[in-house]
């Protein structure tokens, strides 16, 4: 009996039949991998926008143009819808706000100036509150009330025996006008300073600012009450009537620059 090499079941030689089953595994693997590859490659390609839009060809491209400007159109109807929303209710707000007049005739003499600071201290058992409120350049206007004044409060005496001729005038003393005090909101410097529990003050933003705000302008009435200041307000208004009045009564009266003027105050 004669023994060979092991056959298949088609009668071919193993060897053989093995290197045919491994050629066909080679050639169905390398056709998997084209087909991968061709898939990606055209999917890549199908999402690329030039590459779409130039399959798509001229109608496409115009399609693509329209939707295009729709979509753009919509983002500048909802850009606007959104700046009528955020608008403020009052576009221009006037830094003035004309609310009278004020025809009242007085003169004003002697302006005072004057850096106005309030402090307030609270001490509690849970802690204490040090409040700082400045303001600087504060300006206060001392007034003499001309509407007060009559025809009879000036008046000319004639010289005699070597004296010279005089004009008297009586007039209110000067004052503060209370209605123009003036406070620049940009000079304030506010400071505050809390220990113990009372440093939750200023993380739910509470602190004493509108309280010490309310009395710069009583401090500053106080400030121009000084004695000083207005002993200095009294000389301005009498250098006034001295100098500026007297030269308009001398030029109607037609008088010499020698005649003196006395100036009175009546209140």
């Amino acid at each position: 009996m004669t023994t060979g090499a092991p056959r298949d079941s088609a009668g071919q030689p193993a060897a053989v039949s093995g290197s045919r089953y491994r050629f066909a595994s080679w050639v169905l693997t390398l056709v998997a991998v084209v087909a991968i590859v061709w898939f990606v490659t055209d999917l890549l390609r199908q999402c690329t926008p030039t590459q779409a839009v130039g399959s798509l060809g001229t109608a496409s491209v115009d399609t693509v143009d329209a939707i295009g400007r729709n979509t753009l159109g919509v983002v500048r109807e909802v850009h606007a819808t959104l700046k009528d929303v955020l608008k403020p209710s009052v576009m221009n707000t006037p830094l003035v706000v004309l609310r009278g007049d004020d025809a009242t005739p007085k003169i004003v003499v002697f302006t005072h100036l004057a850096d106005v600071s309030v402090d307030l201290v609270s001490d509690t058992v849970f802690g204490d509150t040090y409040s700082r409120i400045e303001a600087k350049n504060c300006r206060a206007q001392f007034v003499v009330p001309v509407d007060r004044m009559t025809d009879r409060d000036v008046m000319f005496i004639p010289g005699n025996e070597g004296q010279p001729a005089r004009i008297v005038v009586l007039a209110p003393r000067p004052r503060v006008d209370v209605e123009m005090l003036a406070i620049v909101p940009e000079s304030i410097e506010f400071t505050e300073r809390n220990t113990g529990l009372l440093h939750a003050r200023s993380w739910v933003g509470m602190d004493n600012r509108d309280q010490l705000v309310r009395q710069l302008r009583p401090k500053l009435l106080e400030a121009v009450s000084n004695p000083t200041v207005r002993a200095k307000a009294e000389q301005a208004g009498r250098d006034f009537f001295e100098k500026r009045f007297a030269e308009w009564i001398r030029g109607d009266l037609q008088i010499g620059r020698d005649v003196v003027v006395d100036v009175r105050w009546t209140e």
